[in-house]
Order: structure tokens, then C-alpha cells, then sequence
């Protein structure tokens, strides 16, 4: 807006200028036309010759000019030359206007001149004005915006001009820190919930621990008792071998039964230490379930009620690894056992009788665990999975073994629920099915 007043002033001040020449110049004809016309005939001639020898008079005369304009005053061209025409009283008089078209024209590139320094010192000064005042302001957010989202919150605008673009910058900053003090307390927020994650994770570790330990509990008599037959048949050995009067051949034959004792004891050990080994940082891998089935199930015969129960595995040969933690899934499939061994014991039953089925669906493989024992109340099937609930007598359980089966299964993808089945021939007993993911190729 400036700039168009500037420019229209000076086309004014320039239009005013030529029109004050002009002015000028038709009064100064018009006076010499006059004069002449109030003369005398007899002074007017010599006057007349006396103002055409004037170097800016082109005629002065009583008969009208070659290309006489119809009226005067009127600027036109004479002989070439650009004139004034001015008649009056029959007296006419042309000027030449070349000096003052020149003075008109030079004047004109004078405004013009002006102007176009004008414009360019505006322009110039303008641009320092934006710049300073809005582009400068202007880098300033943008720069501390990109920082922001970035992550950088310690990055304040320092441009803070007395304008609106100031106001935005000081609002930005407050922004700042207001992110900056929730990002501090977000933070203070996930270091705890991370603490008491670690807390959680190592609570439950401990419960899978204290759960494994109970189940080691319930299998040490057993194992006392497995391991007491071939102890005392060790010692009468050693005794055998103490007779100086033994034969050399009747003494190998002793030492090879007291070997294959030992031996019976070590796997008996070995099996129980395998199974109390903790592996907190196990991660799920490829794992062959027969081999890790058929060791529970020698397990669960040391307990009580396994020396009396009918323990069966009915599994294909060709079978794919499932993806599983293997001392986790060999700690599910015990505590299934001893709770089904120890609930068939409790209720007396006659006969008993456990099935361990496995069998691969393409898209999961499944472990399924009957039993021929009271079964599960329908009034309870929707509480056996809830920590510390327990059917066992008190002092026998800790209610927690079915809740930690079902999350370790959930670790790995898989699911324990109970079932409907029952064993064939049988009119009671339970029934627990695993659904376990197999193994990425």
C-alpha cells in the first residue's frame, strides 16, 4: 500500500509539473499575442519582426501559420518542431516548446528516477521489516518444532518479539515445558510400572518354584521308597562281596546286579533333578513331546497313588515337535498327573486307571489327560483355575498348581481347559486337554 502511495504521488507531483509549464507557456504567448493586438498598425510591424528574431519565437505574424490548429491556445508542431499556438485579435504568435518540453521530459525522469530509488530503498526496507518481524520469528518455531518432534523438549524459542509472533513463541515455550514435566512424570510412571512388572515376574517365578518344590514334596516319598528296594539290595551285595569264600564267578554276577541297581537309583535321581532344575530365562523352542511325557509319567509313579494306578500313553509314533519351554511343559504335565493320581487315591477309587493321549490336528497338537476318578463338580469347573482354590484335603495342596499350568501354557501360545471326555467303559473322571502350537519349521 506504501508503495502505490508513493507512486501515485509522484505521477501527481510530475502531472502537476508539466501542466505548471504549460500554464506558463500559454500565458507567455497569449501576453505577446495581446500586446501585438493593442498596438498601432505602424508599431506593430517592427514589434512583430522584433519577436520573430527571438530564438524561442518560431513566427509572429498577422495571417495565420501553416498548420494553424481552429483554436488557441493549443500546442501542436511547427516546421518540424513542437510549438505553442496563441492568437489573439487577428495577432498570432508560436513559441517553440523544445527547451520547455525538455525541462517537462528531464523533470519526468527526475520523478521517475526518485520514484524508482523510492520503490527500491521501500522494498529494501520492507523486506528487513518481514524479515526481521515475521520470518526470523517465523524460523525460530519452525526450527523449535522440528526439535520438539524430535523429542527434543530443552530447545526453547529465544526470538521473542513484542508482536503476536512473540506471543505464539511464548506460548510454545510453555507448551514445552508442560510436555517437558509430563514426559518426567510418564517416565517416573513406567519406571515403576516397570519395577513392579520385575516384581510381579519374580513373584511368579517364585510361585512356579514353590509350586515345582511341592510337587518335588509329594514325589519324595515315592522316591524314598523306589530308591529304599534297591539300596537294601545294594547292601546285601556289598555283604555277598565281604564273603572271602566267594568264587570269582559268583562275585561278578553280584557286582553286575549292584551296577544295575546304582544305575536304577541314579536315573531315579536324575529324573527328579531334571524336573526341580529352574530355567528362569528359557525361552520356547522345538520340543519333542514323547520323551518329556513318558519322564512325567515315571515321575508320577514314584508318588503315592501312582504305585497302585494303571499309568498308560497312547501317542503316534511320527509326531512334530511343539513349540514349548520343555522343564515349563514338564511341570504342566506333572501337576495334571499328581492332581489326578492324588484325586483318584482321596476317593478310593477301585481300579485306577490314566490315559495320557496325544495326537496332531495340523494346526495344534494335543495332550489330553483322563482319569477314571470322582471327577470335577460342574459347580467347580468354573474355579479350578483360580489361584489358591483347592479340592485336596487341607495341608495336601497350595491352590496354585492348575493356575500356574495355565499360565505357563498361555506363555507359549497354548491353552489348558477341561474337558467332557471319559476313559472308555468309565461313568466318572476327569478329563484336561493342552493345545500346544507346533514348532516354526
Amino acid at each position: 500500500m506504501l508503495v502505490v502511495t508513493l507512486a501515485l504521488v509522484a505521477l501527481g507531483v510530475g502531472q502537476l509539473h508539466t501542466t505548471e509549464t504549460r500554464q506558463q507557456l500559454i500565458a507567455e504567448a497569449t501576453r505577446h499575442a495581446r500586446t501585438l493586438s493593442q498596438m498601432s498598425p505602424p508599431a506593430r510591424t517592427p514589434a512583430l519582426v522584433a519577436l520573430g528574431d527571438q530564438p524561442d519565437v518560431l513566427f509572429a505574424g498577422e495571417i495565420a501559420p501553416d498548420d494553424a490548429p481552429a483554436t488557441t491556445p493549443t500546442f501542436g508542431r511547427y516546421a518540424g518542431r513542437p510549438a505553442l499556438f496563441a492568437e489573439v485579435a487577428g495577432v498570432w504568435v508560436v513559441l517553440d516548446t523544445t527547451e520547455a518540453q525538455a525541462r517537462a521530459d528531464a523533470s519526468q525522469r527526475a520523478l521517475l528516477l526518485y520514484l524508482g530509488l523510492t520503490l527500491l530503498f521501500t522494498t529494501l526496507v520492507g523486506y528487513a521489516f518481514f524479515s526481521f518481524v515475521v520470518m526470523r520469528p517465523l524460523r525460530a518455531i519452525g526450527v523449535a518444532t522440528r526439535r520438539a518432534a524430535g523429542g527434543d523438549l530443552a530447545s526453547p524459542i529465544k526470538v521473542l518479539p513484542r508482536n503476536e509472533f512473540g506471543e505464539v513463541g511464548r506460548s510454545f515455550n510453555q507448551m514445552l515445558q508442560t510436555l517437558d514435566a509430563q514426559r518426567a512424570e510418564l517416565q517416573e510412571r513406567v519406571d515403576a510400572l516397570e519395577r513392579a512388572h520385575l516384581e510381579l515376574r519374580q513373584a511368579q517365578d517364585s510361585l512356579i518354584r514353590s509350586e515345582k518344590l511341592a510337587g518335588i514334596g509329594q514325589l519324595a516319598a515315592g522316591v524314598a521308597h523306589e530308591i529304599g528296594n534297591p539300596l537294601a539290595a545294594v547292601m546285601g551285595y556289598v555283604d555277598l562281596l565281604g564273603d572271602r569264600d566267594l568264587d570269582e564267578e559268583s562275585a561278578a554276577e553280584v557286582v553286575a546286579r549292584t551296577q544295575a541297581q546304582l544305575s536304577r537309583m541314579r536315573g531315579i535321581i536324575r529324573q527328579l533333578l531334571d524336573y526341580s532344575r529352574p530355567d528362569p530365562h528359557a525361552e520356547p523352542e522345538a520340543v519333542a513331546l514323547r520323551p518329556i511325557i513318558e519322564e512325567a509319567l515315571e515321575l508320577a509313579r514314584l508318588s503315592r497313588g501312582g504305585r497302585h494306578c494303571t499309568l498308560a500313553l497312547r501317542a503316534p509314533d511320527e509326531l512334530r515337535p511343539a513349540r514349548a519351554v520343555p522343564g515349563e511343559l514338564s511341570q504342566i504335565i506333572v501337576n495334571l498327573l499328581l492332581n489326578a493320581l492324588d484325586a483318584m487315591r482321596q476317593a478310593d477309587t477301585a481300579e485306577p486307571h490314566l490315559l495320557v493321549e496325544l495326537q496332531d490336528t495340523g494346526d495344534a497338537l494335543i495332550l489330553d489327560i483322563l482319569d477314571n476318578g470322582p471327577g470335577i463338580p460342574p459347580e467347580l469347573r468354573e474355579r479350578i483355575f483360580e489361584p489358591f482354590f483347592s479340592t485336596r484335603d487341607p495341608g495336601e495342596g497350595t491352590g496354585l498348581g492348575l493356575a500356574i499350568a495355565l499360565r505357563l501354557a498361555e506363555r507359549v501360545g497354548g491353552t489348558l481347559t477341561p474337558g467332557q471326555r471319559l476313559l472308555d467303559g468309565q461313568s466318572c473322571g476327569a478329563h484336561f486337554q493342552l493345545r500346544l502350537l507346533p514348532a516354526e519349521d
